[in-house]
């Protein structure tokens, strides 16, 4: 812990800082993308896609650097770990957008929304909670904040397939709940960066 005003740490935490930036990034494109009211489906997603490959860029160059790097803030498997849930957030949200895309889905019902509003305040606190790694302070309270977020995107996700089998015929439920797992699962690997934080946290302390 003594080495940690070193360059190098601040090279890790600011990477993690950018690939939650991403996730962010990531929802406001999906949000923008299905919120359109006629033929979202038809709307490119050049965007996302950026999104993503920006994110899998700063995920290699994490890599780098944390290999390269004499100290890091925090053990190296841990910023793998943390790197990899940060890009699979990013991935669910763009197969969200491209399951849009296939099945030709019109604009998603309010639950969809509200799931959305959820991973989107769920990356600004991962965003900031990155940041603060090299300290470790503040952490407990994201910690367990983002457990209850986790929980009420569960809640969410059942409320919206129940929705959906009850408003549309099987076959289109069935493709609106492939769009909707997607965003789960968003949900579920920034809950996955929040538990490795807190596994730091017990280890660390």
């Amino acid at each position: 812990m003594a080495f940690r005003i070193f360059p190098e740490d601040e090279r890790v935490t600011e990477l993690l800082v950018q690939m939650s930036q991403c996730v962010g990034t990531a929802v406001d494109q999906l949000a923008e993308h299905i919120g359109q009211i006629d033929k979202t489906w038809q709307r490119p997603i050049t965007d996302l896609l950026d999104t993503e490959d920006r994110c899998t860029n700063l995920y290699f160059s994490l890599m780098t650097t944390t290999r390269s790097s004499y100290v890091v803030p925090i053990p190296r498997q841990d910023v793998y770990i943390l790197g990899q849930w940060l890009l699979r957030a990013v991935q669910c949200l763009v197969a969200s957008a491209e399951t849009h895309q296939l099945y030709q889905l019109e604009r998603p019902t309010s639950h969809a929304t509200e799931e959305l509003a959820v991973i989107q305040h769920m990356s600004l606190m991962t965003t900031k909670a990155m940041g603060r790694l090299s300290s470790l302070n503040e952490l407990d309270d994201y910690w367990f904040e983002m457990i209850r977020l986790t929980r009420q995107a569960e809640r969410t996700h059942r409320v919206h397939r129940a929705s959906l089998l009850d408003q549309f015929k099987t076959a289109q439920a069935i493709r609106r709940m492939d769009a909707a797992r997607q965003l789960f699962d968003a949900a579920r690997a920034l809950g996955q960066v929040s538990a490795e934080v807190g596994r730091i946290l017990v280890v660390e302390s």
